[in-house]
């Protein structure tokens, strides 16, 4: 007689609970209301998330691409230490591509990467065609790191209250940034130069 609580209890979940089963490995059905998986997130909140969670990917997709464009055309006395850390870099700049656009599909909502789309949305110019030197692709590369840095930063205060997981993404991905920015504005100090002389980007491009 011990047990019968326990068939009792069986019988009610079974009539009651939907998805409820005696074998606790077998899959409960996800709840039908988007809302009891993300309980800290109105649809409100989770429509701005998603807003920028799709244009941090577009214009990471879009770094991809000026990375490997300047990984291509660069000639100059850097070539060879350039050439390889473009490479990682537009490496590096997909996966965290990767990683904006899974969180934006946590939500709910699909993601929308495909080429059209990098052009018409990127906020990010276009690299230039045809050759570059080294100086002029690692200034080309800093205008347009520190436009999306900019953004960034933005971006991750403006999720700290409404979606705090998002929000520590951004601050992940603004510490890659700001590494990425310091990296390449070492390569401009000339030979011999004091650090306190590094160049620095034009804030106002």
């Amino acid at each position: 007689m011990r047990n019968d609580w326990k068939l009792a209890l069986a019988a009610i979940c079974a009539l009651n609970c939907p998805g409820w089963a005696q074998d606790r490995n077998q899959r409960i059905p996800s709840p039908p209301r988007l809302e009891l998986s993300l309980p800290l997130t109105t649809e409100d909140d989770r429509r701005k998330s998603v807003r920028l969670l799709q244009q941090t990917t577009v214009d990471l997709l879009a770094l991809v691409h000026d990375f490997k464009q300047a990984h291509w055309n660069l000639t100059g006395p850097l070539y060879l230490p350039l050439h390889e850390y473009y490479d990682e870099q537009a490496a590096a700049y997909s996966k965290w591509a990767d990683v904006f656009a899974e969180r934006n599909l946590h939500m709910g909502y699909s993601m929308d990467g495909r080429p059209s789309t990098i052009v018409a949305t990127s906020k990010l110019p276009d690299m230039p065609a045809g050759y570059e030197t080294d100086q002029q692709s690692l200034q080309l590369l800093i205008d347009r790191l520190t436009i999306f840095q900019k953004d960034v930063y933005r971006d991750l205060k403006g999720l700290e209250d409404s979606d705090a997981p998002s929000s520590n993404k951004y601050q992940d991905l603004a510490h890659d940034v700001d590494k990425t920015l310091w990296q390449l504005r070492v390569h401009l100090q000339q030979p011999g130069s004091p650090g306190d002389r590094l160049p620095w980007a034009d804030a106002n491009r």
